[in-house]
């Protein structure tokens, strides 16, 4: 039994479910629907892809079954009956919004590019505060004593 977060962050407890019964539900709701499975090299598992298969076409890629469908490089999730939940919310007429793989790939890539920038400019400026507030040569905590001193002396 596989336990995921959903995305409203309720936790959801899945069956896995066998091929045959995945690709049986799959022809109830499209006869044109395949089921596919290849191994991911990255998590070496079984990664399974949904197909829409045109006559005389090659098949359409759909989906991909995994934790995070909106990134091509999360990890494979087992096969359950949640795949056809997702494949129906696919449809058109859906309520779901769609969001179209290659556009949120894109997002992900320039939501890094901007957090790597924000990181660099964050280190500049730590490092140029720093810069201004400490002296680059070191000074040994004898040396601050003895000024100490000298001041509570009066000789400074």
């Amino acid at each position: 039994m596989e336990v995921r977060e959903t995305r409203s962050g309720l936790l959801l407890a899945e069956e896995s479910a066998a091929p045959r019964q995945i690709r049986e539900a799959l022809k109830k709701i499209d006869p044109d629907l395949i089921l596919g499975q290849e191994v991911d090299q990255a998590w070496s598992c079984f990664l399974w892809r949904v197909l829409l298969r045109r006559s005389d076409r090659p098949a359409e890629w759909l989906l991909d079954w995994r934790e995070d469908l909106t990134d091509p490089r999360s990890r494979p999730r087992p096969l359950s009956h949640a795949l056809l939940d997702e494949v129906v919310a696919l449809r058109r007429g859906s309520r779901r919004p769609y969001k179209d793989p290659f556009e949120a790939t894109e997002e992900a890539i320039a939501k890094a590019d901007e957090d790597e920038e924000e990181d660099a400019i964050d280190t500049a400026r730590a490092a140029a505060k720093r810069a201004q507030t400490l002296s680059p040569i070191h000074r040994s905590r004898a040396l601050y004593l003895s000024r100490a001193r000298a001041r509570r002396e009066g000789r400074v």
